[in-house]
């Protein structure tokens, strides 16, 4: 007596298929948005959470940028955008290499070069030079300082200390009144 195996191969084959498909269905539909974070609390004690992860896209952002990373943007984003997100530009960024009102899509890279030709691009600290770090080539460029000005700043820093006040630089010789009103909202300590 022969068996027909035809008959039951395609029904075998027919619940494997409906089988592996009842198995994979909540893998392949899952929308969800958790995802499982294992961290330690106090260092000691280990805990698991879980987190809402939004549907916001993700660039990724290096170079002359305060905090480089991923970060999420709103859709309508653009690279200025996210730079901002990154905490802003670096000195001797160079802001002519990219074209901040470029839009922005989901798995970009954004890399800001330096430049380190010339002065810098004072973007750290909303524009403002720290004047107990600044070199004399970033004095130089703050209004009404020049280079002899800006040597004067380096010694008077390195004889007394750094500045406790963004007054503090009128006690350098040649800074007065007017020197200080054009540059006090240009400086930082």
């Amino acid at each position: 007596m022969k068996v027909k195996l035809k008959p039951y191969m395609t029904i075998i084959l027919i619940l494997c298929v409906l089988v592996g498909i009842y198995f994979l269905w909540p893998i392949i539909t899952d929308e969800s948005d958790s995802v499982l974070v294992e961290g330690a609390i106090d260092g000691n004690s280990s805990i698991s959470t879980v987190e809402q992860i939004s549907n916001k896209p993700i660039a990724y952002i290096t170079g002359a940028v305060v905090s480089p990373g991923l970060y999420e943007f709103e859709s309508s984003a653009t690279v200025g955008d996210v730079v901002q997100l990154a905490g802003g530009l670096l000195p001797y960024a160079d802001v002519e290499s990219v074209n901040m009102a470029k839009s922005v899509n989901a798995g970009d890279h954004i890399h800001i070069v330096f430049n380190f030709h010339g002065n810098p691009e004072v973007l750290l600290r909303g524009n403002k030079i720290n004047i107990n770090t600044a070199s004399a080539k970033d004095l130089d460029a703050l209004p009404g300082i020049g280079p002899a000005m800006a040597k004067r700043i380096e010694e008077y820093r390195s004889q007394k200390g750094p500045f406790t006040s963004v007054e503090g630089i009128k006690g350098v010789k040649g800074i007065g009144d007017g020197v200080f009103k054009k540059i006090k909202d240009k400086i930082t300590i």
